[in-house]
């Protein structure tokens, strides 16, 4: 009795490895498109540099502002 159970419980811890094996992690990194990163990439990076261009011209009107303040003094 106690060799079955020990059979029926290697049996299915085997199972269970295999369905993580198959179902995992690693089956999840598999199904990303390597096209689809690159193209959430780019999307970054244009946004980014919208960011930064934004930046640069408030950087500009505030030194315009402060010319501005400075002159009015």
């Amino acid at each position: 009795m106690r060799k079955i159970l020990a059979g029926a419980a290697v049996f299915i811890a085997g199972i269970a490895c295999g369905l993580i094996v198959t179902y995992g992690p690693l089956h999840a990194q598999g199904s990303i498109n390597e096209v689809d990163i690159m193209v959430k990439l780019n999307e970054i990076s244009n946004s980014q540099e919208a960011v930064v261009a934004a930046i640069n011209s408030m950087k500009e009107d505030i030194q315009i502002i402060k010319i501005r303040v400075t002159q009015s003094q």
